[in-house]
């Protein structure tokens, strides 16, 4: 007598004493029912019960379900359709014509071997002594270093959320067994996927119509049970009222309705690394995209990081609700590290309570969805292209919060001349002390200092250029031998990262600046050449260190900038928006528009000095000054603009021969308040 498996024993007895059970309380509610002679009293009895009956069955059979063993049907669904999806995905990557496509069915053969050993029970994770022997004596000794980088590796990254979601579409609740036994019939049927592909170059499968059928042609066709059960794997199935709750790893894993052309499977946080690739080499994003990760890694983690075919038209309002609830000190950390590497709702309900300080703007809340809207615009090619034509399922620009224009907390003040006069009047200027000492007068030689702190407030002040645009430039972008020496605002090395050249957040930012008469009376071409010749490549070289991440723009903050709006407010209050917050260095930049707000403006020369798009069908397609006169000749117009309109703050400023400190010590102005006696120095002041 043939050893019956304990699960089936168990399965078998369990089944017999159920009916045993069932009859035992038929026969029961019967016999209490007929121990009253009073047919009512019998009738009313007997439903009581019944309903008890129908309570209990229902009890037992979800007890059945829930520790229940697949069956046939259930196991050949999930080892089709895993077939079939490798052997898919197999083909299409032979059959690409790619660099890689040539070595899919050398690699076969290793993949069907590793496969097939790991499907094992003990699923081992490398070959054994007895393996080895096992392989070599088959003739497959020269690929064991290859059979035992697959078995550690690409053999055991099957998630349980994967198996979970296989079990689900067959109607089976995961439980830890029944994953366990899922993920067995998987890499059975990856083994075979893998044994048959090696057959993929053959002639009768080249020269069939469905190669895939022919590879798969032995197999026979399935039952309509089977059949169904692979459809709804396919397409995994509506969640009724009453479901069962799914367990928490796979909870937001079924979606109610597939919006798209096809279900794909990968999750969203799998992607991220493929889409920023595919949108750099598009074009679309340039330079780092830092910001740009952490934004979708964001989306991954407030939507639960769904596979991308169960997303919906509810994810992008999700979004923007959740990234609303966040406080703008917020440290998000990565979907494998930090506050997102846990669940959003926990993180959420830990959080206090928000105040209005601690909102994030408006306008970054639509920045994140603009990015996002990108990301969408582009998986709308692929994962995420819609079942209708022209449908729109991710709508991210959609859920765009509007933006009064009247609303001025939505931007800092702009600073004023008087602000501006008081900073170029400062000892930075007129003579200081030296490192950290710069803003004070007080120190045994006072001296002006060339360098970024120096030079990029005047170069903001008179070309209204961007705080990065200007911390950014290189020795190469300034062109001094020219009719009208200028600077060239363009993409360079120094801005971008990995050798790649970036900076321009749009073309129109792409523009040639007349360099300011007063910058040239106070050096700023001769401070290029002593640049020059130090051999830096960056013009502001000490805001670029070595190894640093950070833009140019936050270590001149870090440096400088916060130093010297501490200087101007000691002087003269600072201008604050309903929010507390005063102006920074792009408020500069807004102090130079006003100054064009004048009337008899042409709105075409302030559109190109700004770096604005024009206006218009004249501005943006008819008018073509540059091809038509000539680069010299506009530039001679710019500056006769920026002369006529920009106020001179600075011809109080003495002209000084260039003077460097050291580059470590250059920008670094220190604080202009005198630092406080420590006490512990005046006790030792005065024992001495």
């Amino acid at each position: 007598m043939s050893r019956i498996p304990h699960t089936a024993r168990i399965a078998g007895r369990y089944a017999f004493r159920r009916r045993i059970y069932f009859r035992n309380i038929s026969s029961k509610i019967l016999s209490i029912a007929l121990q009253t002679a009073d047919p009512k009293v019998a009738r009313r009895r007997a439903a009581f019960l019944s309903a008890r009956f129908a309570i209990v069955k229902l009890s037992v059979d979800l007890m059945l379900k829930t520790n229940g063993v697949l069956t046939g049907d259930q196991i050949e669904a999930i080892f089709r359709q895993e077939l079939e999806d490798e052997l898919t995905q197999a083909l299409h990557d032979a059959y690409e014509n790619a660099s890689w496509s040539s070595s899919i069915a050398e690699c076969a053969v290793p993949l069907a071997e590793a496969y097939r050993i790991a499907r094992r029970p003990d699923r081992p994770r490398q070959l054994t002594d007895e393996d080895r022997k096992e392989l070599s004596a088959r003739g497959l000794g020269r690929d064991l270093s290859q059979i035992d980088g697959y078995l550690r590796e690409l053999c055991h990254e099957i998630a349980d959320r994967e198996v979970c979601l296989r079990l689900e579409a067959v109607g089976i609740e995961p439980t830890a067994d029944l994953i366990s036994t899922a993920r067995a019939h998987i890499l059975r049927a990856r083994a075979d996927a893998w044994k048959r592909a090696t057959r993929m170059f053959d002639d009768d499968v080249m020269d069939a119509a469905n190669p895939l059928q022919a590879l798969t042609a032995d197999l026979g066709t399935p039952t309509a049970r089977v059949e169904a059960l692979r459809y709804s794997a396919r397409c995994p199935p509506v969640l009724q009222a009453g479901t069962p709750p799914l367990p928490p790893n796979v909870a937001h894993a079924v979606p109610s309705e597939c919006h798209f052309m096809t279900y794909d499977d990968r999750r969203f946080g799998d992607v991220i690394d493929e889409v920023i690739a595919e949108l750099k080499a598009d074009g679309v994003w340039k330079g780092p995209t830092h910001q740009q990760r952490r934004i979708m890694e964001t989306f991954a983690w407030i939507t639960g990081n769904r596979p991308l075919g169960s997303y919906n038209h509810l994810d992008a309002p999700r979004f923007k609700q959740g990234i609303q609830k966040m406080p703008v000190t917020f440290r998000f950390g990565g979907l494998s590290e930090g506050a997102m590497s846990r669940p959003f709702e926990k993180v959420l309900s830990e959080l206090p309570p928000l105040s209005p300080s601690d909102r994030r703007s408006n306008k970054t809340v639509n920045r994140d969805l603009s990015f996002m809207a990108t990301v969408a615009k582009h998986l709308g090619k692929t994962a995420w292209k819609p079942k209708a034509a022209g449908a729109v399922i991710m709508d991210f620009g959609s859920v765009r919060v509007r933006i009064k224009t009247e609303d001025s907390t939505e931007l800092r003040p702009p600073w004023t001349r008087a602000h501006m006069e008081i900073l170029f009047a400062s000892p930075l200027y007129l003579g200081g002390g030296g490192a950290l000492h710069r803003l004070k007068t007080d120190g045994p030689l006072e001296r002006v200092w060339h360098d970024s702190a120096f030079y990029a407030p005047l170069i903001w002040y008179y070309t209204s250029a961007c705080r990065e645009e200007i911390c950014g430039l290189e020795v190469a972008d300034i062109i001094a031998n020219h009719r009208t020496p200028h600077i060239k605002i363009r993409d360079n090395l120094t801005r971008g990262r990995d050798g790649e050249k970036a900076g321009e957040k749009r073309i129109a930012r792409r523009r040639d600046l007349p360099i300011h008469p007063e910058l040239i009376r106070l050096g700023f071409l001769a401070y290029v050449e002593a640049i020059k010749k130090e051999g830096h490549v960056a013009l502001f070289p000490e805001l670029y260190p070595d190894g640093a991440e950070k833009r140019g723009g936050a270590f001149f903050y870090e440096r400088a900038w916060r130093h010297m709006v501490d200087y101007i407010g000691e002087r003269l209050p600072l201008p604050t928006n309903d929010r507390g917050k005063g102006p920074d260095i792009h408020s500069i930049r807004a102090l130079g528009a006003s100054f064009y707000e004048v009337d008899g403006v042409n709105d075409n020369i302030r559109a190109d000095i700004m770096g604005h798009a024009r206006q218009g069908t004249n501005g943006k397609h008819y008018s073509k000054r540059i091809q038509t006169e000539g680069a010299d000749v506009v530039l001679a117009e710019r500056l006769t603009f920026m002369l006529k309109y920009i106020p001179i703050v600075s011809e109080h400023i003495s002209a000084a021969p260039i003077r460097l400190v050291p580059l470590e010590k250059r920008a670094r102005v220190g604080s202009p308040f005198e630092r406080k006696t420590r006490n512990d120095t005046g006790r030792a002041r005065r024992r001495a």
